[in-house]
C-alpha cells in the first residue's frame, strides 16, 4: 500500500485562493483536511504579504551589497588583530609612567640630569631624526609590499 504524501485537492485549493473564488465543496474539504488547512494558511500568508507591501524601488545593487559585506569583514578582522597591539601599547605606557614616577621618587632621576641629557641630544637629534624617518619609510614600504603579496593569494 502506497502512503499518500499530499492531498489530491491541494492544487485546487491553491487555485481557489488565487482566484478568490471558493465553492462550498472546497471549503468543506479544507475544513476536514489537515494538509489543505496548512496549504490554505501558507497561501493566505503569501497573498497578504504580496498585496500589502509594495516592492521597494530603491534596492541597492547586489554587487554593492556584497562589496560592503566584504569591507565589514575586513574591518572586523583588522579590529580583532589590532586589539592585542592596543593592549600592549597601553601596558607599555602605564609601565613607562610607573618607572618614571619611581625614578623621580627614588632620586635616581633629577631635573639636572635631564638638562644634561637634552643638551647632549642637540648634537645627535638631527641624525637620529633622519634614521627614524628612514626606518619608518622602510617599514611602510615593507607593509605595503606584504599587503599586496598577501592579497594576491
Amino acid at each position: 500500500m502506497r502512503k499518500q504524501t499530499a492531498c489530491e485537492f491541494e492544487p485546487t485549493v491553491v487555485k481557489s485562493f488565487k482566484s478568490n473564488f471558493q465553492t462550498d465543496e472546497i471549503a468543506e474539504h479544507i475544513y476536514g483536511c489537515a494538509d489543505c488547512q496548512e496549504t490554505a494558511k501558507v497561501v493566505r500568508f503569501f497573498q497578504s504579504n504580496l498585496t500589502h507591501e509594495s516592492p521597494s524601488k530603491n534596492l541597492p545593487v547586489a554587487g554593492f551589497v556584497w562589496w560592503k559585506s566584504r569591507l565589514r569583514e575586513k574591518q572586523r578582522a583588522a579590529e580583532q588583530v589590532a586589539q592585542p597591539i592596543l593592549i600592549v601599547q597601553t601596558v607599555a605606557v602605564v609601565v613607562l609612567v610607573g618607572v618614571l614616577i619611581w625614578l623621580f621618587d627614588n632620586g635616581s632621576l633629577q631635573v639636572s640630569s635631564l638638562n644634561r641629557i637634552f643638551a647632549s641630544l642637540e648634537k645627535v637629534i638631527v641624525p637620529m631624526f633622519a634614521v627614524i624617518l628612514c626606518f619608518l619609510f622602510t617599514c611602510s614600504i615593507l607593509i605595503f609590499t606584504l599587503r599586496g603579496f598577501l592579497s594576491e593569494k
